[in-house]
């Protein structure tokens, strides 16, 4: 028999065969195509700024608390081993015409583990063993270290402090 004389029945076992692999492929090709959308839902947000940015609505209480607007808030280059992201705080009375006498510095620094945030305060403490006569007072929350800094004489300094503590913060000594 010649491939024209075939019956019909062997034909459409062969057009079944190549439409079930068309099938198979396109269910390939979508689970394929649905796969990198999944891993990506299932990943949990990986920000390097969530240590740091959680820290945001104590420093925002705090500013308030002491009659301080926040003039600025900036990403700051992390140098500490462990440390995974910072933001510094500018806070004023009046942000129009902030001057060093009235202006506080808040750093918030978030860390990847208690343990890192342990060993750079240790470390901090001992390079800068003259830092409680700066007016600054060093504080932690969960794994992020918020360093307070303002002129000599500037009280504010310790009303955000004291704010930082009824939020549940402690206070580095």
């Amino acid at each position: 028999m010649s491939k024209k004389n075939k019956p019909e029945s062997d034909q459409g076992s062969k057009n079944s065969g190549s439409s079930s692999k068309t099938i198979t492929i396109i269910i390939i090709l979508c689970f394929l195509g649905i796969m990198p959308i999944l891993i990506w839902a299932t990943v949990p947000d990986s920000s390097s700024h969530t240590a740091a940015s959680t820290a945001s609505p104590m420093v925002e209480y705090a500013a308030a608390a002491a009659g301080l607007q926040i003039c600025s808030s900036e990403n700051y280059p992390v140098n500490v081993p462990g440390g995974e992201s910072a933001i510094l705080y500018q806070l004023s009375p009046d942000c129009s015409i902030p001057t060093d006498a009235t202006t506080v510095k808040v750093l918030v620094i978030g860390f990847t583990s208690t343990e890192a945030m342990n060993a750079a305060i240790a470390t901090a403490q001992n390079t800068y063993q003259n830092w409680k006569t700066l007016n600054t007072e060093v504080f932690t929350s969960g794994s992020s270290v918020l360093v307070v800094q303002g002129a000599p004489g500037n009280e504010d300094v310790q009303q955000i402090g004291a704010s930082l503590i009824e939020q549940g913060a402690v206070q580095v000594i």
